[in-house]
C-alpha cells in the first residue's frame, strides 16, 4: 500500500501517574513572603562562608595585640555570632511550614545575627591600641573579605548596606591613628565602602529574578500537576458513575430478557412469535452494547487473564468465517482468509475476539469490494493482516481510533455505527497479549490492520471448537436449583426460564428465605444461582457460603452480577465461582448450565 499513512500502537503496559499531593501550605503564601523565606535559606546556606570571612577579620584585628584579654573576648563575639546564625539556620529547616510566628521571628534573628556580626567587626579597630605596622595589611584583608561577607548575605536584602560599615569603620579607625600613611589605602577603604553594597545589591537583585522564576515555574508545575490530579478524579468519578448507572441499567434489561425467552418458548410456532423475535432482537442489541462496556470494564480491572497457547489458524479461520461471511454476503463484499497451514502462540478466544472486532470493522466501512485475511511469516513472527477495499481513514485520524467512542465518520457519533469502542477494545487485548497491532490506511483505498504475532510450533497444539448458535436449547437434565436475587422481578423471569428448561427451582430473596427454603427439600439443591449483591444483608459470596455450610457439602455455584465496577469484578472472579455478568442472554445462561454439568 504505497504511500500509505502509517502508525503502529505498541503493546506495553503503562503505570497510570499517581495523581500529586495538595500543594503545601508554603506555596499557598504570597510571593513576596515566599522570596523572604526564600532569602533567608540561601543566606543560611551560605552561613559557613561568613563564618570564615568573620573569623579571619577578627583574627587580623586581633593579631594587632589587643591587650590582655579583649581580642579573645572579641573573636568569640565574632564567632558566636556567626555560630548563631547557624543555629538559627538548623532551627529554621526544622520548623513547619504552618509556624508563621516562630518563622518571622527566626528571620528577624538571622536579620539581627547578620547586623551584630558586621557592628562587631566594625568596632573592633575602635578597641584595639594604635598599631601602624599592622594597619596595611588589616587593611587589605579587610578589602577581600568585607565584600565576600556581603555577598554571602545579598539575599536577606537590607541587611547587605550594613556590610559596608565595616570598610569604613577600619579605614577611618586608621586614618584617625595615622595608621594609613598611603593615601591610596584609604581611598581604597572609602572606594570599598560605597562598592560592595552596590555590588551585593546588584547580586540581590539578580538572585531575586532567579529566585522568582524558579518559584513562578514550580507554581505553574503545580498548577498543572493539580490540574492532571482534578482531571484524573474527574475520570474516576465518570467512570463509578456510569460503572453505577450500568448496574442499574442492567437489572432490568437482565429481567426483561428473561421473560422474553420464556415467551418465546411458550409461543412457538403461533402467530405472535415473531413480535417475540422482534423483541429478542431488540434485547439482543441492548445486550451487545452493554457487553462492549462490560469488556471495557474487565480489561481496565485486570480481571481478564490470557491463556497462551499453540493453536492453528486453520480453525480460528474457519470460525471467523462461518461468523461473519453471512454479514459480508448482505452487503455484497467478498470475504477470503488464508490461513496458509500456520499456527501461532497466544490466547485462541482473546485472538479471535481481536479479529472478530477487525473484521466488523471492516465488514461496518466497507461498501464495495471486499475483506481478505491472510497471515504471513517472517523468521521470527506472524503476521495476520486483515485488509478492506473501504473509505480508509485520513492520516489526522489514525492516531484517534484507539479512542473509546471514536468513529471514523468525522468522528461525530453515529448509532447506527455502534458505540465506537471497537477499535478500543482491540487496543487493550492487543496489549494483553503482548502482540503489536500496525495499521496503515490511504482515504478511498482501503485499510491494513496488522497483527505482529511470535510463532507457534505444531507441538501441543490444542484444537479449538466453537459452540455453534444453532444448537437448539432443549431440555436440561432435571435438577435443583436455588435461585438467590433481591429482586422479584428477575427471580421470577430467571425461575420460569429455568423451569422451561426442566429445572426444579426454588427462589429467594435473601439468605433468610434461602435457608428456609432448603429445609423443605429431602437433598440439597443441584446448583446455586445468586446475585452478588442482595440488598442490605450479607453478598452473593456470603450467601453461597452460608447455603454451603448448611447443605453440608460444597454445591455448585454461580454469580450473576450486574456491577462492573473494577473491585467488585475482581472480588467475583477471585471468588471461585463461575460469573457471568448481566444483561445474561439465554443462549449464553444455557451454555454456562451445559458447562456446569
Amino acid at each position: 500500500m504505497p504511500d500509505a499513512a502509517f502508525v503502529a500502537v505498541h503493546a506495553l503496559a503503562q503505570d497510570a501517574d499517581a495523581a500529586p499531593a495538595s500543594p503545601p501550605p508554603r506555596a499557598r503564601r504570597p510571593m513576596a513572603a515566599r522570596l523572604r523565606d526564600a532569602g533567608v535559606d540561601e543566606a543560611m546556606a551560605a552561613w559557613p562562608l561568613g563564618l570564615v570571612a568573620a573569623g579571619l577579620l577578627a583574627l587580623a584585628q586581633a593579631a594587632l595585640g589587643a591587650p590582655g584579654i579583649l581580642a579573645p573576648m572579641l573573636v568569640g563575639a565574632a564567632m558566636a555570632a556567626g555560630i548563631a546564625d547557624a543555629l538559627v539556620a538548623r532551627h529554621w529547616r526544622r520548623l513547619g511550614t504552618r509556624m508563621r510566628r516562630q518563622r518571622r521571628a527566626s528571620r528577624h534573628i538571622c536579620t539581627g545575627l547578620t547586623a551584630t556580626a558586621a557592628l562587631l567587626l566594625g568596632i573592633l579597630p575602635w578597641l584595639q591600641p594604635s598599631a601602624q605596622a599592622q594597619a596595611p595589611g588589616v587593611a587589605l584583608a579587610v578589602l577581600v573579605l568585607a565584600p565576600l561577607l556581603a555577598l554571602s548575605v545579598a539575599p536577606l536584602g537590607p541587611a547587605v548596606a550594613l556590610q559596608a560599615a565595616v570598610p569604613l569603620s577600619f579605614a577611618l579607625a586608621f586614618a584617625q591613628r595615622g595608621a594609613l600613611a598611603p593615601i591610596g589605602l584609604l581611598a581604597a577603604c572609602i572606594a570599598c565602602t560605597v562598592l560592595t553594597p552596590a555590588v551585593a545589591l546588584q547580586a540581590h537583585r539578580r538572585w531575586r529574578r532567579l529566585a522568582l522564576a524558579l518559584l513562578q515555574r514550580d507554581d505553574a508545575q503545580r498548577a498543572q500537576d493539580l490540574a492532571l490530579a482534578a482531571a484524573q478524579q474527574a475520570d474516576r468519578e465518570k467512570s463509578r458513575f456510569l460503572a453505577i448507572a450500568s448496574h442499574d441499567l442492567r437489572q432490568p434489561v437482565h429481567a426483561i430478557g428473561l421473560f422474553a425467552a420464556t415467551l418465546d418458548k411458550r409461543l412457538e410456532g403461533s402467530a405472535e412469535q415473531p413480535l417475540v423475535r422482534n423483541l429478542n432482537r431488540a434485547i439482543a442489541g441492548l445486550d451487545r452494547s452493554f457487553n462492549v462496556m462490560l469488556d471495557i470494564s474487565r480489561l481496565d480491572a485486570g480481571a481478564v487473564e490470557p491463556r497462551i497457547q499453540n493453536f492453528r489458524l486453520r480453525d480460528l479461520f474457519r470460525r471467523l468465517h462461518m461468523h461473519y461471511a453471512g454479514q459480508a454476503e448482505q452487503k455484497g463484499l467478498g470475504l477470503r482468509f488464508s490461513p496458509g497451514g500456520k499456527s501461532v502462540n497466544s490466547d485462541p478466544q482473546l485472538l479471535e475476539r481481536v479479529l472478530g472486532n477487525l473484521l466488523q470493522n471492516a465488514i461496518r466501512y466497507t461498501q464495495a469490494g471486499g475483506i481478505v485475511v491472510v497471515a504471513r511469516t517472517t523468521a521470527s513472527h506472524l503476521h495476520v493482516e486483515v485488509w478492506d477495499t473501504g473509505i480508509g481513514i485520513a492520516p489526522a485520524d489514525l492516531p484517534k481510533i484507539f479512542d473509546e467512542f471514536y468513529q471514523v465518520a468525522g468522528g461525530q457519533r453515529v448509532r447506527s455505527q455502534g458505540l465506537g469502542m471497537g477499535l478500543a477494545i482491540v487496543k487493550r487485548l492487543v496489549r494483553l497479549l503482548g502482540h503489536e497491532l500496525q495499521v496503515a490506511s490511504r482515504p478511498g483505498r482501503g485499510t491494513m490492520f496488522r497483527l505482529r504475532i511470535a510463532r507457534g510450533g505444531l507441538d501441543g497444539i490444542e484444537r479449538m471448537t466453537a459452540a455453534a448458535d444453532t444448537v437448539p436449547m432443549g431440555p436440561l437434565q432435571p435438577r435443583t436449583v436455588l435461585v438467590l436475587d433481591d429482586e422479584e422481578t428477575i427471580r421470577e423471569g430467571l425461575g420460569m426460564l429455568l423451569q422451561e428448561w426442566g429445572y426444579d427451582v426454588i427462589a429467594a430473596g435473601s439468605i433468610a428465605e434461602a435457608l428456609q427454603g432448603l429445609r423443605q427439600l429431602e437433598s440439597p439443591p443441584d446448583l446455586i444461582l445468586s446475585d452478588l449483591h442482595l440488598g442490605e444483608g450479607p453478598d452473593g459470596i456470603a450467601a453461597i457460603g452460608a447455603i454451603r455450610r448448611e447443605c453440608g457439602c460444597d454445591v455448585t455455584a454461580m454469580l450473576i452480577t450486574g456491577d462492573t465496577t473494577a473491585a467488585e469484578m475482581r472480588r467475583a472472579t477471585e471468588s471461585g465461582h463461575a460469573v457471568l455478568f448481566k444483561p445474561v442472554q439465554p443462549r449464553k445462561l444455557y451454555d454456562a448450565l451445559l458447562a456446569l454439568g
